[in-house]
């Protein structure tokens, strides 16, 4: 999908001018990302706030950290780390960007963004809708299934939405805001879902 990283940068864009204030990321933030796509569009984003010492923004890896390219990523202060090395109750904010993944791998993701994250933390997930098609021969071929139509087969209707699936993680229902948004890239129209989440912990409520 050429549209996604000009989308994920134009929507995070207006989640931060819209929601800036309740999220607050500043100089001294540690952000978690799920891939370097979403680092290069938080560093993007987080200009205005940045100091030559934050905020931190770290790439988990899912396999070697070389592996792993920063180079697009425009900001002093990033790093890679295994997913096996994070740590427990440590970012301040953590974003991640899904499209038409299989969901075992999304929600494997989203917990251990909820591991990671301190309480009160904060997560931003952009799933980038995808409908469920066959493809052209001249975009390969085959067949592209939605993430929802793979959340609901994979597990028999029990789990229908993006939501569900936060929850599962072990988000809290009540710490979970889910909206619409969409972005123009060069006359494409790409639409996406929206989810904030609180890591709660009742002994820091």
């Amino acid at each position: 999908m050429a549209t996604a990283q000009p989308a994920i940068n134009n929507i995070l864009g207006q989640i931060l001018d819209e929601y800036g204030a309740r999220i607050s990321i500043d100089g001294g933030s540690t952000i978690l990302t799920s891939d370097a796509n979403v680092a290069s569009a938080i560093a993007s984003a987080t200009k205005d706030v940045s100091t030559p010492y934050g905020p931190t923004i770290t790439i988990v890896s899912r396999g070697e950290q070389g592996g792993v390219d920063t180079s697009r990523v425009d900001s002093n202060n990033v790093n890679v780390q295994p997913v096996d090395q994070l740590k427990m109750d440590f970012f301040s904010h953590a974003v991640f960007a899904v499209q038409s993944e299989d969901p075992k791998f999304v929600l494997q993701g989203l917990k251990h963004m909820l591991y990671a994250l301190r309480p009160k933390g904060v997560a931003i997930v952009i799933s980038l809708k995808q409908h469920s098609m066959q493809r052209t021969e001249a975009e390969g071929g085959g067949f592209t299934v939605a993430l929802e139509d793979k959340i609901k087969f994979q597990s028999k209707g029990k789990i229908e939405k993006l939501t569900d699936v936060i929850e599962y993680a072990g988000f809290e229902r009540g710490k979970i805001r889910s909206f619409e948004r969409s972005a123009d890239v060069d006359g494409t129209k790409v639409d996406a879902e929206v989810v904030l989440a609180l890591k709660w912990d009742q002994l820091t409520a």
